[in-house]
């Protein structure tokens, strides 16, 4: 009995399937910043997010003593 090859999941396409589609951080243009107001310092900052009332946001030096990681 002959061994019959499947087509479309050979050992290397099949690894490039589980990863998932290619991201390309250049596609996305560039990202809107909002202004806001940091919840420790309390100094003006810049994110890319917007912020939320009833939510901390913290500018870039405060954001990392909060990091859990």
């Amino acid at each position: 009995m002959e061994r019959q090859e499947r087509s479309g999941f050979g050992r290397g396409q099949r690894d490039n399937f589980r990863r998932g589609p290619r991201r390309d951080n250049f596609s996305r243009g560039p990202q809107e910043k909002h202004k806001a107001v940091c919840s420790d310092c309390g100094n003006e900052c810049e994110v890319p997010f917007e912020p939320k009332e009833g939510r901390p946001v913290y500018c870039g030096e405060c954001y990392k003593n909060h990091k859990k990681f």
